[in-house]
Formats: C-alpha cells, structure tokens, sequence
C-alpha cells in the first residue's frame, strides 16, 4: 500500500496535478487505510475530554468565575421567589439574599477546582461504535456523551465537595449555608404567622446543595462543550497530533 501510495503521489506530481488531492483518486478501500485507527479515535475522544475537563475545571475555579458571569452566575433556587417578593418580612432581607448569593457563588468556584480529577476518572473505556457515533455526531457529541454516562456518579462524588464548600466561612465568617438557613429561617417564620397564613405564603424547603450543584454541573459541561466545539471548528489547531488527525478526518471525511 506504501508502494502503491507513493507511486500514485509522483503520478500525479509529473503530471501536475495537486498530490495533497491524492484521496480523490483513491479506491474507497485505500482511502479508508488513511482514516484513524480504532485505538486512535478513542485516545483522541479521551484526550479532548481530559483536556475540556480540566480547562473547564481551572476557568471556573478562579474568583468570579460565577459571581461576575452573565452565564454563570448562581441566584437562589426559583422555589425563593417567594422571598424576593416579600423581601420585606425578612429583618434585614436584602442584605441577606445578596450575600447569600455571593457565598454560594463562591463555593461553587471553589468546589470547580476539584472537578478535574473527578471527570478524569470518569472518563473510562469508550467503545468504537461509541466512537465513531461521537465523531459523525453534533458539535457537542461528546460531550452529551459525557454528561449521559457520568452525570450521577459526578453528582454522588461532587456532593460533599459542594456541601463542605457551602460549610465553609467565606464573608465575614459566615457561610453560604448559614446565610441561607438564616435567610429561609427567617421567611418562614414570617410564613408560618397568622398573617402569613392569611396571605398564602408558602415556606421555602429548597435544597441549597442541590441548587448548586447542578448549577455548577451545567457550567462545567457547557464549559467543556464549548471546547469540543472549538476543537471540530478548528481541529488542526489542536495541541496533540491525535486530536488532530482524528477531528480533521471526522470534519471533512465523516458523513
């Protein structure tokens, strides 16, 4: 084949033809002796996801990775409406939501920074059919792939992580989590009275971990996502060979 390959590239040389071309005039099952190997299509897949996984970890690790994002910013549960709308009630409520929101952006930046070995162990063995369906799927194939294999065992090993981040004193000494036990405290006394009974509040059992960490998880993947995406844009930009060969054939040969 090696003989036959060279022979068909100075061919077409002496005859003025264009050798990066030589695909085009292969058989089909020449052509297919120059896609990525099986073991080459995994390694790169679980390379890109190493990489995404940890470029995702360390970008929403740092301060105001989530506090200072349009997209990622974390507010309350939605179940808390019904404190923002009777803010009110609460002694001193607006200062309490507002740092409560700060200190639970804070603990999800800084349970973000230890997302990366958790995906990496995730990322486990990756069949070809797999593969090739991760290859000739969507911008973000992988990704989804990820997410749909990964996603509970990420949650059970990702929990305490988020859990003892929101224990943790970040303002003042106080956490996220006693800010919010003292903010729904708060509303639900409030709810729980006479008057509130009158005017049908309903108190607030939203569960802060919970909230977080999807939260956190959906950034992580969109992170993660947008990598991929990049990477199939511009696949010869990556920074490993393997990525590249097998991004670029999935682009322009995959179907």
């Amino acid at each position: 084949m090696k003989k036959l390959f060279a022979f068909t590239a100075i061919l077409l040389v002496l005859l003025g033809c264009d050798a990066s071309k030589l695909n085009s005039v292969l058989k089909p099952q020449e052509q297919k002796s120059l896609a990525p190997t099986n073991a080459e299509m995994i390694a790169a897949l679980k390379e890109a996801l190493t990489v995404g996984s940890s470029d995702a970890s360390t970008a929403l690790s740092k301060t105001g990775a989530f506090s200072s994002s349009e997209i990622y910013k974390i507010f309350l549960p939605k179940e808390a409406d019904a404190i923002t709308k009777n803010i009110s009630l609460v002694p001193g409520g607006k200062k309490l939501v507002d740092d409560t929101i700060l200190r639970i952006n804070a603990s999800a930046e800084r349970a973000s920074a230890k997302a990366a070995p958790i995906f990496a162990r995730a990322i486990t063995e990756m069949s070809i059919t797999d593969a090739i369906g991760i290859l000739r799927g969507g911008n973000t194939s992988a990704t989804d792939y990820l997410k749909s294999k990964t996603t509970a065992n990420l949650k059970a090993a990702f929990s305490p992580d988020v859990q003892q981040a929101l224990n943790e004193p970040i303002v003042a000494g106080v956490s996220a989590q006693k800010s919010w036990d003292t903010l729904t405290s708060s509303y639900n006394t409030a709810a729980n009275s006479f008057a509130g009974k009158l005017a049908k509040l309903t108190p607030v059992k939203a569960d802060l971990k919970e909230h977080v960490l999807d939260r956190s998880l959906e950034a992580l993947f969109a992170e993660v996502g947008a990598k991929e995406q990049s990477i199939r844009a511009n696949p010869l930009k990556a920074a490993s060979s393997v990525v590249r060969k097998v991004f670029d054939y999935a682009k322009n040969e995959l179907k």
